[in-house]
């Protein structure tokens, strides 16, 4: 029983080295963050009011901008870009 320990022992040690595979040398990489999504935090970081809403309201204006120039012909999000312009200048201004 004294000899079966230490046998044990060091062959759960031998089993558990050889586990890993080798990994390629390749390291992590940080998400890009898309380039309209970041000039619209930019933009509404620049809302003089700085209040909360303010950023808020004028981060989905310039979503909303974006999304806009993606489909011109869509009425639907035209009303949306100027009801948001209309809040932004009556809330922020």
């Amino acid at each position: 029983m004294k000899r079966t320990i230490p046998l044990l022992i060091a062959v759960l040690f031998v089993a558990s080295c050889d586990d890993e595979q080798a990994k390629p040398g390749v390291g992590p990489t940080a998400p890009v963050a898309a380039p309209m999504a970041a000039q619209a935090s930019a933009t509404a970081a620049d809302i003089s009011g700085g209040s909360t809403i303010c950023r808020v309201y004028a981060t989905e204006r310039d979503v909303a901008k974006t999304e806009l120039d993606a489909a011109p012909a869509d009425t639907v999000q035209q009303h949306r870009v100027k009801m948001l312009d209309a809040l932004v200048k009556e809330t922020c201004n």
